[in-house]
């Protein structure tokens, strides 16, 4: 991820001048000023007071993303804002210009939102107020790509996922820098995408963030992805020395932006009980309960 971040911004420092789009004055705009300096005008026309439709597909192609798109079978990539509501805006990308959940290739729901940390999250400890960008929603997928059983469906896919992941959480980065945010606040809806976007996203409490980690290292080196991700969907994962089922409750995780929220999640405070870990296993998945479950669904996602 750090090294994907590097090359993401020596691309935007590396292209200049810019003039992202007629939505904008007719001024010469540098990578630097679109994502460090926020000097871009703030109309609300743009996606999140910043970006047109033209200025987003200017940035798929000088990052790359259309062509890693060709590859992955995707052609065309069609682009729609939809700003009606003023505090929240809708990025959709499509496959081609049929603009249906069929074609959708991502879908992004985001608003801005300031945040009194004591009111968003007790075990956050952090007490200055933030500005943050709220994702409401986020959906990567692959509509060309069909599920096979080395690459099966996880919950909550209708198609494959994009596999652009990575990229996509350095140019979150990238975004929160020129929109001037603190943070960005993800609150994944499934334990397996909590564990992906880990990769940049921290969750906002440290009890969270070790249960996460924890679940992960118990049941990695022996499970797949995709039976981890059925076996939490399912309720198959428990905590072996109480019996207790693990139930992913959704909360929230942050990209931290701002210099002191970085220096808040490296701190002892939080470190301290955000990387504790037991060597001994904690969490296992009870295989008869998730064939149990497979066997209720009229299409298992693979065979188990």
């Amino acid at each position: 991820m750090t090294r994907l971040f590097r090359k993401y911004r020596r691309i935007a420092r590396g292209i200049s001048p810019l003039d992202i789009t007629s939505n904008f004055d007719q001024e010469e705009l540098s990578w630097d000023d679109l994502f460090l300096d926020g000097n871009s005008v703030n109309t609300s026309e743009l996606f999140l007071g910043k970006y047109s439709r033209d200025g987003i597909k200017f940035m798929i192609e000088k990052f790359g993303l259309d062509r890693q798109a060709r590859h992955r079978g995707i052609r065309h990539l069609s682009v729609d804002i939809d700003t009606i509501d003023p505090y929240r805006h809708k990025l959709t990308i499509y496959d081609g210009h049929q603009q249906d959940h069929n074609h959708v290739v991502m879908e992004f729901v985001a608003r801005y939102q300031h945040l009194v940390p004591k009111d968003v999250d007790a075990e956050f400890l952090y007490t200055k107020p933030l500005k943050v960008l709220m994702v409401e929603w986020l959906l990567l997928q692959n509509p060309k790509a069909t599920f096979t059983n080395r690459k099966p469906r996880l919950p909550g896919q209708d198609y494959p996922g994009l596999g652009l992941g990575d990229e996509l959480l350095a140019l979150f980065t990238l975004m929160g820098r020129h929109l001037r945010v603190d943070g960005i606040i993800n609150v994944p809806e499934y334990y397996h995408t909590g564990l992906l976007f880990s990769k940049r996203f921290v969750f906002l409490s440290p009890c969270t963030q070790s249960q996460v980690t924890q679940v992960a290292y118990d049941l990695w080196k022996k499970y797949r992805l995709s039976v981890i991700a059925w076996a939490s969907a399912t309720g198959s994962i428990f905590n072996t020395s109480t019996g207790e089922t693990f139930d992913w409750q959704p909360r929230k995780q942050i990209i931290p932006l701002q210099a002191q929220l970085r220096q808040y999640f490296k701190s002892d405070i939080y470190q301290g009980i955000a990387t504790k870990r037991s060597s001994k296993k904690i969490y296992s998945i009870n295989e008869d309960k998730l064939r149990e479950a497979f066997s209720a669904m009229a299409e298992p996602p693979f065979p188990f």
